[in-house]
C-alpha cells in the first residue's frame, strides 16, 4: 500500500507520479493526433519525391525515347456526383464514393503525374505521351483491338491470334512501341509492334 501511495505521488521534478511512464513525445503525439497526421504525410510525400527523382534520373540517363501514357489527372481523381433516386424524392443512390476516394489516394499516392514533369525536365525533347485509348484492348502481337481480348482486369488474351499477357504488360508495351490505336484500326507508325525503348547509345568523346 505505501508502494502504491509512492507511486502516485507527483515528483518534485516534473510534477508527474514516479510510476508514469510516457515520454514526452508520446504524450505531444497523443495530445496533438493531427499533427502526427501531418507529419505521417509529409514523410510519405518525402518518400515519394525521391522515388520519383531517383527513378527519372535512371530513365533519362538509360533510354534515348521515353514514352508514357497520356494520362488527365485532375478528371481521373475527381470525386463521383451525387446520383438522385429517380423513384424516391430527395433521396440518392449509391456512386461509390468510398471506393472511388481509395483509388483517387493512391493514384495520387503514386505521383503519375510528378514523375512525368521530371522526366520532362531531365530528359528534354525525348519524353512522348501516348494516347492510352484502347492500348490495354489491343493485342501487343498482331494489333487487333477488341473489348474481348480482356478476359478480366489483370489476364489479357487475343481473341485473334491467342497470344496471353498481363494486360497491364500488354498495355505497356503498346505504349513503349507507341502505337497510337483508335477503336478500329491501329494508326501505322513504321515501328515494330514489339518494339520496345532502346537503352541510350554512348556519347563519343
Amino acid at each position: 500500500m505505501r508502494y502504491l501511495t509512492r507511486s502516485r505521488t507527483a515528483s518534485p521534478a516534473t510534477g508527474r507520479g514516479a510510476g508514469t511512464s510516457h515520454s514526452p513525445s508520446s504524450r505531444h503525439r497523443s495530445q496533438h493526433p493531427a499533427r502526427a497526421r501531418s507529419s505521417a504525410h509529409a514523410r510519405a510525400g518525402d518518400r515519394r519525391k525521391d522515388w520519383v527523382e531517383k527513378t527519372s534520373t535512371n530513365l533519362a540517363r538509360r533510354f534515348d525515347v521515353i514514352r508514357v501514357e497520356d494520362l488527365r489527372i485532375a478528371p481521373m481523381t475527381r470525386r463521383p456526383k451525387p446520383k438522385p433516386d429517380p423513384e424516391q424524392p430527395d433521396a440518392y443512390l449509391s456512386n461509390r464514393r468510398r471506393a472511388k476516394a481509395g483509388l483517387n489516394r493512391s493514384i495520387l499516392a503514386n505521383g503519375w503525374g510528378l514523375l512525368v514533369q521530371r522526366l520532362e525536365h531531365k530528359a528534354a525533347g525525348r519524353v512522348e505521351r501516348v494516347n492510352p485509348a484502347y492500348t490495354s484492348q489491343t493485342c501487343n502481337a498482331c494489333g487487333h483491338c477488341a473489348p474481348e481480348n480482356r478476359e478480366s482486369q489483370a489476364v489479357f488474351r487475343c481473341a485473334a491470334c491467342g497470344h496471353q499477357a498481363n494486360a497491364d504488360i500488354n498495355a505497356a508495351v503498346n505504349i513503349a512501341a507507341g502505337r497510337a490505336v483508335s477503336a478500329r484500326r491501329e494508326t501505322p507508325l513504321g515501328v515494330s509492334p514489339k518494339r520496345e525503348p532502346q537503352l541510350a547509345t554512348p556519347r563519343r568523346s
